[in-house]
């Protein structure tokens, strides 16, 4: 553990000294060099390592299912937890192209009140299970002149209740693949319109997103890559950032249900889309060192098992009640000496 978290942190400072060092002045001019790209002034500086940490309370579950084998169930989730870790570093940097590796790893589980032998099958395999994601990706940023820039993203995930000992990749691979064209009206202003090709939202399929991100002025502004995630920024100061806003998430696992009714199906799929309302709070620590709080209320759209991975036919319809949750996050940033050094003006990514 100890030599993964070494190797991390490594990452993690090299991809903080490439978003740094991303846009600095050009060897022999005197001006700075800017190229278009998605950020624009105003933003929190770049992120490297990213450790999170998030928890839903006590919420009702009810399960139907139209096969005779499963029947229905009803029960209590008594908490709902979810922790990933990320970082990344460049392979290729340059002025106007960049190309960064990434790494993923989330990890979730659920915990039920007053399970015995006679409980729902689906919520006794779920109990303290842990369904992971690894993901591994690659960006590609390009920006064409001062004002247009597009970007390219392909990511590879394993997703499901595999374990070291027991892992067969052909029966967890997911993968995405992003593709987006931009313009930079202005350092406060910059648009877009991409699509995404994946299992983002629990079914693979192609999802069409705009970005837009715009700052107003000194205490204002606007992220978003609608329909998936809206926030308003307010700038409190350069050590404090504020939001308000929401955010669709999904996943999608394929799972083998072992010594429970449904190993009868074999390899299973259950995915889930759901929307948070959210306030956030970003503050610094100690100038690269950096935590943010974040709080709200979740609402789950849609929760569903398949018997087949990539099915319409649902084998399990379960309607989770909503919930407010709460998350805390550690992370580094580029030191502000850097980034004065760098005269960075836009964040890449």
């Amino acid at each position: 553990m100890k030599k993964l978290f070494t190797s991390t942190l490594l990452i993690s400072l090299l991809l903080i000294a490439w978003q740094a060092t991303a846009q600095m002045t050009e060897s022999g001019q005197e001006d700075t060099v800017t190229y278009a790209g998605p950020g624009v002034e105003g933003q929190p500086r770049p992120r490297g390592i990213v450790l999170k940490y998030e928890r839903l309370p006590g919420f009702d579950i009810d399960s139907e299912s139209d096969d005779p084998r499963l029947g229905n169930g009803e029960g209590r989730i008594r908490r709902h937890n979810k922790f990933s870790v990320s970082a990344g570093a460049p392979l290729i940097n340059r002025p106007q192209t960049k190309l960064i590796i990434g790494f993923n790893y989330e990890l979730e589980e659920f915990n039920f009140e007053n399970l015995s032998e006679n409980s729902y099958s689906l919520y006794q395999y779920l109990e303290d299970k842990n369904l992971k994601s690894i993901g591994l990706q690659l960006a590609y940023q390009h920006s064409i002149d001062s004002r247009k820039f597009y970007l390219i993203r392909a990511k590879g995930e394993l997703n499901g209740d595999y374990t070291r000992d027991n892992i067969n990749i052909s029966d967890y691979f997911k993968g995405t693949v992003d593709l987006a064209y931009g313009w930079s009206l202005s350092p406060y202003y910059s648009i877009g319109v991409g699509v995404e090709y994946g299992w983002i939202f629990g079914r693979q399929r192609i999802y069409p997103g705009i970005l837009y991100n715009r700052t107003f002025n000194e205490r204002w502004g606007v992220e978003a890559i609608f329909p998936a995630a809206v926030r308003v920024r307010r700038n409190v100061d350069e050590k404090t950032y504020l939001y308000a806003g929401y955010r669709l998430e999904g996943a999608s696992y394929d799972i083998f249900a072992d010594k429970t009714e449904l190993q009868q199906f074999g390899e299973i799929e259950l995915r889930r889309t759901d929307i948070k309302a959210l306030l956030r709070m970003e503050r610094e620590i100690y100038d690269f060192v950096w935590f943010a709080v974040e709080g709200g209320f979740r609402q789950y759209y849609r929760n569903r098992v398949f018997e087949d991975p990539g099915d319409k036919d649902e084998l399990i319809d379960n309607d989770l009640a909503g919930a407010g949750y709460i998350g805390v996050e550690l992370y580094l940033v580029a030191p502000r000496k850097w980034m004065e050094k760098g005269q960075v003006r836009k964040r890449p990514f």
